[in-house]
């Protein structure tokens, strides 16, 4: 049986690069040292300026330059620091934490540049979300795809990915929106086929791809992508292709989460968050 490089994440459950950069670094460390070979390094990030400074960043250098490979997975949803509506705490920010989209978008030049690529960065504008506020009044993150998408592909980053934010899906997540005062919506059949026909041809005029995250009613797709990472690779070096099918409609292939457990706070503070937020 074929002895593959390991995958790593960090991390599908908090920000790591922004709240944990040192678990990152002891993490990896602590598998190098007994030598696990890494093959791709995934980090999930909302906090693009956590990759690009500090120990970190001088850390993730070292692992390119040995001949690891950096995927980045960034999510730039459009509702970062901004005001949506209101809740029972007075404005609500569904993300207060994160950094406004265009500052994200900024710095894509520079994670393509230390990346090695466009290719191993994927935008997730995850989740889209239809939510109504204290005052009844509904918002929708929807018009932010194409200025999103736009913008990305400008710098020839062709692989996006969206999931919708769905009512009774977590009930965690139910109940921190009763708490102040708020609803998630369900959007429509209607919705999401509109949705889904804008996709196509936003993937037609900017020769992009946007894939679902398991979600029902559209193709299933991998976030971990094992065919791509291995394509990416600076060496080629093929990674264990087997698919782990723990989520209807994911192809993601095995990784081994530097997150931990239990799961880590995460000060981002996402109302949305169906992990384990903090709220500052």
């Amino acid at each position: 049986m074929a002895r593959y490089k390991t995958i790593l994440s960090a991390s599908r459950m908090c920000d790591m690069p922004k709240y944990y950069p040192d678990d990152i670094i002891r993490e990896c460390l602590a598998r190098l040292d007994k030598g696990v070979a890494v093959h791709t390094l995934v980090l999930w990030t909302k906090h693009p300026a956590a990759l690009l400074s500090g120990p970190l960043h001088g850390f993730l250098s070292g692992l390119i330059k040995d001949g690891s490979q950096i995927f980045i997975q960034l999510t730039i949803t459009g509702m970062g620091a901004k005001v949506i509506g209101a809740n029972k705490n007075g404005d609500w920010k569904i993300e207060p934490n994160s950094p406004p989209y265009e500052d994200a978008l900024a710095l894509l030049p520079e994670l393509i540049e230390f990346t090695g690529g466009a290719g191993r960065i994927k935008v997730r504008i995850d989740p889209l979300v239809k939510v109504k506020d204290l005052a009844g009044r509904q918002y929708s993150n929807v018009k932010l795809i194409e200025p999103i998408l736009v913008e990305a592909a400008g710098h020839a980053i062709d692989n996006f990915s969206f999931s919708f934010l769905e009512p009774g899906y977590h009930a965690k997540v139910d109940r921190r929106f009763k708490s102040i005062g708020c609803e998630i919506i369900r959007f429509s059949e209607f919705e999401r086929a509109i949705i889904a026909e804008n996709f196509r041809t936003l993937e037609s005029r900017y020769k992009v791809k946007i894939y679902a995250c398991c979600v029902e009613g559209f193709e299933g797709s991998a976030c971990i992508d094992g065919k791509l990472l291995s394509g990416l690779h600076p060496a080629k070096d093929e990674c264990d292709p087997r698919e782990l099918r723990r989520r209807p409609k994911c192809g993601c292939v095995s990784s081994v989460d530097l997150g931990g457990w239990p799961v880590k706070k995460c000060p981002t503070g996402c109302d949305y968050c169906y992990a384990n937020p903090v709220y500052i």
